[in-house]
């Protein structure tokens, strides 16, 4: 499902990435869960340096003002992937399909949006057919 999404800054701790070496998210992830964290929990891949094979900026992130980077998720046209809760690797078996995915794709700003309701959705920025 495609949905306009208005823009929105979230902060967090950054670094650069590639899903050839997966160490990197959890670690990025302790080190941010370290800290209290209140409302909806952001994923945000950002600063593609091509497509999902090459390097690109991963920041784990909330709404809430914090001494980390700040990124602002543009707005524009997204498609929304629901990931399956009830399992463990939910997300990352998402991530497999949407990489086998034949979605525009406009590797702008992707991002996970982890509610505090338990659901978790992916957000691709997706080329606008508009």
């Amino acid at each position: 499902m495609n949905k306009i999404i208005p823009a929105k800054v979230v902060y967090g701790n950054k670094v650069r990435a590639n899903n050839g070496d997966a160490s990197i998210f959890p670690k990025t992830w302790e080190e941010f869960l370290k800290r209290e964290v209140k409302g909806d929990i952001y994923a945000v891949y950002s600063n593609y340096e091509s497509d999902y094979t090459g390097d690109f900026d991963f920041m784990i992130a909330t709404e809430e003002k914090n001494d980390g980077h700040s990124i602002t998720i543009g707005n524009g046209e997204y498609y929304i992937w629901e990931v399956e809760t009830n399992d463990l690797s939910g997300v990352g078996k998402a991530w497999g399909e949407i990489w086998k995915s034949d979605l525009p794709r406009a590797y702008a700003t992707d991002f996970e949006v982890y509610k505090t309701d338990g659901s978790i959705a992916i957000y691709l920025s997706v080329v606008s057919n508009s």
